[in-house]
């Protein structure tokens, strides 16, 4: 049987008084007079796709929660979400390295491989409201690369990618607050290079002709080994008249301008001449072509040489030799790429050999009469 209508009890279907048209508020909210003559707000929140209803006393009343709930939607939809904001910033610093911005975009839309889309880390970050981050979005985005067998180093510097982006943003004044401004890295223990200049010679000396001009070329301007840095270096990286190498770094971006030393760069003047005229920009390279990978050979070196190095550890030798032979530590840092010579200083001071004695034989003496000659 069909529901029957209580007395006195308005119809459960809206219906509007007679001549008295709803007021519709930029699409997302109506206001209008029931027949029973109370007020009607009819809403949809932002993000949601069904509407909502409330319903008042009188219009006043209504007017005054229409008032509150559009000011609350307005503020809500001029926040930024987190992919807004890192667009933003790309767009601001068009100078970032290609690769860190290509690792930060992966980090947070994901790739697709295969004709399949691998989700990034970081995606579930993505449309969240800058501003409201929180440590247990921290703590999901670190797990989520420890589940893919990520360790702590790399995972501190993705948190360090956001942590300047959102510092940058709320500089803008485009978010309010910077929510992981407080929040700690991962504790990482620090490699401790103990090669020596002695091993790199011998493995050196089995490596191919390209990689030992490579690797005397990471050496020499202490460079990062890899595709962003030591195997995108360009001739025209180098000043020859005033004897610098301006190098973008991998890790920040920025420039660092290297005086190499001057055996090194009379070899490189003359295969400049050579690679100019054969149509070659690269300084590093294999007959022209780019060198992809040379891991595989490094490894092979190290095996015959019988020494455990790892790559990079040239770029930590150079700095270790320098401090060696008495480089002050704010040389050594701008040679580097260092913003601080603190960096330099608790990264490289401690692998000095014989340092702390040399230093010890420099103290003058207080006590001359007591000096055996």
């Amino acid at each position: 049987m069909p529901r029957q209508k209580e007395k006195g009890r308005p119809p459960e279907r809206t219906r509007f008084c007679p001549g008295v048209r709803p007021f519709i508020i930029g699409g997302r909210m109506s206001i209008s007079q029931r027949r029973d003559g109370r007020w009607m707000v009819k809403y949809k929140p932002h993000g949601e796709r069904a509407w909502r209803q409330k319903t008042f006393v009188d219009e006043q009343t209504a007017r005054a929660w229409e008032a509150e709930f559009l000011a609350e939607s307005t503020a809500e939809e001029e926040r930024l979400t987190l992919g807004e904001v890192v667009m933003l910033y790309y767009r601001s610093h068009p100078e970032s390295h290609p690769r860190t911005k290509r690792n930060v975009v992966y980090f947070l839309a994901g790739h697709d491989a295969d004709g399949k889309h691998v989700p990034g880390v970081g995606e579930f970050l993505r449309d969240k409201f800058a501003d409201a981050l929180t440590r247990q979005d921290l703590e999901r985005m670190r797990e989520g690369f420890r589940s893919r067998g990520t360790g702590n180093n790399t995972i501190n510097k993705y948190q360090a990618y956001l942590h300047a982006i959102l510092a940058w943003a709320v500089d803008q004044e485009l978010i309010s607050r910077n929510p992981w401004r407080d929040y700690k890295r991962l504790r990482v223990q620090r490699h401790l290079c103990m090669t020596t200049l002695e091993d790199f010679r011998r493995v050196y000396a089995f490596l191919p002709a390209h990689l030992q001009w490579a690797f005397k070329t990471a050496f020499a301007l202490a460079l990062r080994p890899g595709q962003v840095e030591l195997f995108s270096l360009t001739w025209d990286a180098f000043d020859w008249r005033r004897s610098f190498v301006h190098v973008r770094q991998g890790k920040t971006g920025l420039i660092k301008t290297v005086i190499p030393p001057a055996m090194y760069m009379e070899e490189a003047a003359q295969r400049y001449a050579v690679d100019r005229g054969a149509g070659i920009h690269l300084v590093c390279h294999r007959h022209g072509r780019r060198i992809i990978s040379y891991k595989d050979a490094w490894a092979s070196a190290c095996k015959k040489a019988g020494v455990k190095m790892r790559p990079y550890d040239v770029r930590h030798l150079s700095a270790s030799e320098m401090l060696a032979r008495g480089a002050d530590l704010a040389s050594v840092a701008a040679q580097m790429g260092h913003s601080s010579v603190t960096t330099t200083g608790n990264t490289y001071a401690h692998v000095t050999a014989g340092g702390q004695a040399r230093a010890a034989a420099l103290m003058p003496v207080l006590d001359a009469e007591k000096v055996l000659f």
